[in-house]
């Protein structure tokens, strides 16, 4: 067999499209967290994710989103606990 060794210009081009490529999946994976009044651009909802907790507080709620452009984005804000309207809390 006939083995080459990659030289180090092609290794520096696959570490850095290693690194657009994690860069890009950790973009899309991080919410955006809800502020009062701001515009919303959803065009469908993916998913929607609440933390459990048997006490009746604020607790964080990731909604998972298709914006206009088609990117898949994530959006994080406040809302009350299962149990807050349950009347175990």
């Amino acid at each position: 067999m006939n083995s080459k060794k990659l030289g180090p210009p092609v290794k520096i081009v696959f570490a850095s499209l290693g690194l657009l490529l994690s860069c890009n999946a950790l973009g899309e994976s991080l919410p955006i967290t809800y502020k009062y009044g701001a515009k919303l651009d959803i065009v469908k909802v993916l998913s929607m994710s609440t933390e459990y907790t048997p006490v009746c507080k604020p607790v964080d709620r990731i909604m998972k989103y298709i914006d206009s452009s088609g990117k898949t984005r994530a959006l994080k804000y406040r809302v009350l606990s299962a149990v807050c309207s349950s009347g175990r809390g």
